[in-house]
Formats: structure tokens, sequence, C-alpha cells
């Protein structure tokens, strides 16, 4: 039996992360009117983030996922939507990835990455 990956970027299933955690937004145009009353409308809802991170990744696997992002600044992915309840695909961009440097080999080989982190933010 095949499991769907929780994450998918363009067709990669990227390593299952150790955490996942989603972010639905609502878009607001609004502003307060002279009585102090809220004046707005909803531009756009159900925005997606997720936040996904990895205890450990050797420098392959993290490579892997930072290069998904190298050539373009958008990607289908395809995770699941706290929203629906099911698998969406959604345009999304990266934003800011963090590791920290788990240890070198004795030639100066970074070996792997430690508390790897990115989130995934619909356009």
């Amino acid at each position: 039996m095949s499991t769907q990956p929780l994450v998918t970027i363009r067709t990669t299933p990227i390593p299952e992360p150790t955490s996942y955690s989603g972010t639905t937004s609502t878009l607001t145009d609004s502003a307060l009117s002279v009585s102090g009353k809220l004046l707005g409308s909803v531009v756009r809802k159900d925005i997606a983030q997720i936040s996904l991170s990895w205890n450990y990744l050797d420098s392959a696997a993290w490579a892997q996922i930072n290069q998904l992002f190298s050539d373009n600044h958008t990607n289908p992915v395809c995770f699941f939507n706290q929203t629906t309840g099911n698998w969406v695909t959604r345009d999304m961009y990266v934003s800011d990835r963090t590791a920290g440097l788990w240890r070198r080999d004795d030639n100066g080989v970074v070996l792997g990455w430690l508390g790897c982190g990115l989130q995934l933010k619909e356009v």
C-alpha cells in the first residue's frame, strides 16, 4: 500500500517532516470610521501557509529541498490542508529557511543539519 507524501513540491515528494503546522489567513481591506466602527471587506479567504521542520536531515536531502526553489519563485505544492481536510495543490513560495550545522568529517565535508525548517506561503 502506498502512502501519500505529506508535502510534494512540483512533482518531488519531500521527506516526512518531524513537525508540520498549518496557518489559514483571511486577507481584509479594513479601516475604522470616524465613529470607531470597523469598515471593511474580505479580499481573499483561506490563504494557506505551512511550516515544516526536521530534527535532522543529511546534507543531500536538505540541499535537494532548497534547490526546488532555486529556479522558480513559486511552485505548485501539494499538501494536507487543515481547512479542507484533504490534500490540495496551491502555488506557494518559500520564505526563510533555517538549519544548524550538525558536523563535518575529517575532510571538512558537511554531513548534516539539525533543526531544519521552512515556511511555504500561498500566493
